[in-house]
């Protein structure tokens, strides 16, 4: 799959109304490029990363849930399998390192 910032922007969005929420995943997504850049990552990947982080949280707030339909939702479009993980890892309920 070809990663694409306003793809994914739109995703967020689809599960997203509140607008806090979706300019938090702006900012991680700024941060997170920026990241990419002193590290010599992906900026894009790492981008959109950072874009999709919490992409459930608004659907599936409970520590139970959120972070894994994210990944769910991720695996089923065909992102990427260390996206996948990111997403689902940074909620630690779910024993993921």
């Amino acid at each position: 799959m070809e990663l694409n910032f306003d793809d994914a922007l739109a995703l967020l969005r689809e599960h997203n109304t509140n607008d806090s929420l979706v300019r938090h995943g702006i900012a991680v997504s700024d941060a997170m490029a920026a990241y990419a850049r002193k590290f010599g990552e992906d900026e894009t990947k790492w981008r959109v990363t950072g874009l999709l982080h919490d992409v459930d949280y608004e659907e599936h707030p409970t520590v139970e849930e959120h972070g894994l339909i994210g990944a769910q939702w991720l695996a089923e479009r065909d992102y990427p399998a260390d996206m996948i993980h990111a997403v689902r890892a940074q909620n630690d309920f779910h024993g993921i390192a």
